[in-house]
């Protein structure tokens, strides 16, 4: 008997190639390569789990086609390199092993290209100095380069360099590849009224700033033959002012329509914060985002151009949802895959209760992008282990023993989900009478539905794991001395920072709460809101009450609006703020909270010292969160201290990736 999602595991055969299903891994770039842009070991088994998984297509995102001059990135691959194609065909190997088809993202960044790589100016179809090149010099302290416009025979030059990496692909087995068409990448440079200033043959009218790209692809064709699968990216509309926006896209595929055989529609450029959310959604922007610009397209493209749609597709129920109503031929999904490579299978089985949901909170990204680190995910903590656990299993350990958890959030949980996977006697304690720690809070809001639902599936895993859960229990250094534990993990988190203030509890004064007991709906808040902290609690406790219809103001210590929501991934940043702009917040800094006083605050003006009120009916405090560090070490000899672990906020209030990895590797080492 076969799945509920038969669209989802149909077959598709195209120029001969016969895909085993229509899931495909969306570009991504994990910053594994060698330094010198060489694949790895490390690198191939960061896709294996995906491949064995089942999904259909794997593609390695974001490979100049001149390492030289478009090196955009830190760690990706080099396809100008012909030493790359026996480390390539090692790639695809490992796919065709599985049953998976792997393909990459042949591009080249133009004016994007990082000259603290490359040591020289960047090229594209026209001079350009945007606020992203501008931002870049500021941050590593130089003057910011302009683009050089490409001359004609630099044009022949480039094309002939991503036609010699389609080759190198398909010499290394590769029967596909996509050529990267979107997002303000170099063919986007020529292909966008935006970017595109020319006057020659190759700007001007869209069949002008269309000729990079039908060159490209003809040359790809003529070059890897008729049996070899070309897709071809685009941003169906750049969302910017004037770009290419939708009508002029669906012209342009007009015009690439003989010579491709797959496009996949996505949305925005880079650069902008506010533009890139349209191909890297942010978690309060709405599933299956991008989903409408597909479904046009494959009406209007002829039945031989498969479509591939993207963007906060989150599970194969959306994927057979959108397969069913013509929207699409192909579903590619890319940090859903990195949350849970296994999904397919799950949910092919009939085990999607166990299918681990990407949260959108942009930790992977982040860590490439803020810091110069490799991809991992908050979900999926096994992320950062591929290399040492080569087939992603938990191994179990040599000697079961019982080991203690104290506290049930986001990292107690995921130490005792993997502690009894390694096949330990797991007590998890936690004083409240529900698991989920502060988590809790960040999901109870409307607008968190994915950390809602990656909560859920926590709470389901630890009761289905086996550990014997003490609910209701708060743990003292006595309770656990007596227990005898063969090991410890120490999970107990933070808290909020709750100052007392003059005035407070005052007949006439407002109630004082916190953000967090806004958002779980236990605290009345009146209809004008004081919020003091403009952190991602008090922001998005900000945006609730907004769209319950309250009047908010939002005090702040820091000087500008840099501080707002400072706590998340830039793309989540970035939409939040606008989101309470727009929703009507007012905001005052510089100011620090006094007192409370009848009727609303008074603040100081950290600038001139001066006292400031604000009226209102409801204080609330947001203040940011502090490490209940002295109850954690009060545990650390309640076992043998080598067996014992402090984890989570417990230490230092971060994230919940840093909380799910930090315990996932504590549970993986400790015993």
């Amino acid at each position: 008997m076969g799945s509920d999602y038969p669209l989802t595991f149909s077959p598709i055969t195209i120029r001969g190639v016969t895909y085993k299903n229509r899931l495909h891994m969306a570009p991504q770039s994990p910053g594994l390569t060698s330094r010198d842009g060489m694949v790895t070991t490390e690198m191939i088994d960061f896709w294996r789990p995906a491949a064995r998984g089942g999904v259909g297509i794997i593609t390695v995102g974001n490979a100049p086609v001149d390492f030289a001059e478009a090196k955009d990135e830190n760690r990706h691959i080099d396809l100008g390199a012909d030493e790359n194609v026996v480390p390539l065909s090692r790639f695809v190997d490992m796919c065709e092993g599985y049953g998976c088809h792997p393909s990459i993202e042949i591009n080249h960044s133009g004016f994007n290209a990082v000259y603290e790589y490359t040591h020289r100016p960047p090229v594209s179809s026209s001079e350009w100095l945007t606020d992203g090149m501008i931002r870049m010099a500021k941050r590593n302290g130089r003057d910011p380069i302009p683009s050089i416009p490409m001359t004609v025979e630099k044009i022949r030059e480039v094309e002939g360099k991503y036609i010699a990496a389609a080759k190198r692909c398909q010499t290394a087995g590769f029967k596909m590849a996509l050529i990267h068409g979107a997002h303000a990448n170099l063919i986007g440079q020529f292909s966008s009224p935006h970017f595109n200033k020319r006057t020659d043959e190759y700007g001007g009218s869209l069949e002008n700033r269309a000729r990079f790209a039908m060159e490209i692809l003809d040359g790809v064709r003529a070059a890897c033959g008729e049996d070899f699968v070309i897709e071809f990216r685009v941003s169906a509309d750049e969302f910017i002012e004037g770009g290419m926006h939708f009508e002029e896209t669906k012209e342009y595929l007009k015009m690439l329509q003989d010579k491709i055989d797959i496009v996949h529609v996505s949305a925005g450029i880079l650069g902008p914060v506010d533009k890139m959310r349209y191909w890297h959604q942010s978690t309060y922007m709405d599933y299956m985002y991008n989903v409408h610009f597909a479904a046009d397209l494959r009406n209007m493209l002829p039945d031989k151009v498969k479509v591939c749609t993207v963007g906060s597709i989150m599970n194969i129920d959306n994927a057979e949802r959108i397969l069913a109503n013509g929207d699409a031929d192909f579903i590619a999904m890319a940090r859903p895959f990195v949350a849970d490579p296994e999904m397919p299978r799950k949910f092919a089985t009939g085990r999607k209760e166990d299918f681990r949901p990407c949260m959108r909170c942009d930790w992977c990204a982040a860590r490439i992008t803020a810091t110069p680190k490799t991809t991992a995910c908050a979900a999926n903590p096994m992320v950062m282990h591929y290399l040492e656990l080569r087939d992603g299993k938990v191994p179990k350990a040599e000697e079961p023993k019982c080991v203690g958890v104290i506290g049930g959030g986001p990292a107690g949980m995921q130490a005792a989900i993997t502690l009894r996977e390694r096949g330990h006697e797991v007590v998890l304690f936690e004083k409240e009478p529900r698991l989920g720690g502060n988590m809790r809070y960040a999901a109870a809001s409307s607008i968190k539905a994915d950390v809602r639902a990656f909560c859920d599936y926590m709470v389901r895993q630890v009761e289905k794991s086996g550990a014997e859960l003490r609910l209701g229990v708060e743990a003292t250094k006595e309770m656990i001395d007596a227990e005898g534990f063969d090991g410890l993990v120490i999970a107990v988190g933070s808290e909020p920072i709750l100052p007392s203030f003059d005035g407070a509890g005052k007949p006439g004064s407002p109630e004082v709460v916190w953000g967090g007991d806004v958002e779980l709906g236990d605290v009345e808040v009146g209809k004008r809101a004081l919020i003091v902290g403009a952190g991602t609690v008090g922001m998005e406790t900000a945006l609730t009450l907004l769209r319950a219809g309250h009047e908010v103001t939002i005090v702040e210590m820091a000087p500008n609006n840099d501080a707002l929501c400072s706590g998340f991934g830039g793309i989540n940043n970035n939409l939040l703020r606008e989101l309470c702009i727009d929703g009507g917040a007012s905001f005052s800094f510089n100011m620090k909270l006094s007192r409370i006083v009848k009727g609303g605050i008074e603040c100081e003006s950290v600038e001139s010292g001066e006292a400031v009120r604000f009226e209102g009916d409801t204080v609330i405090l947001a203040m940011g969160m502090k490490p209940r560090r002295a109850l954690a070490e009060s545990f650390v000899h309640c076992a043998p201290e080598t067996e014992v672990r402090i984890v989570g906020d417990a230490m230092e209030a971060l994230k919940i990736g840093d909380a799910t990895n930090a315990a996932f590797s504590a549970a993986l080492h400790i015993c």
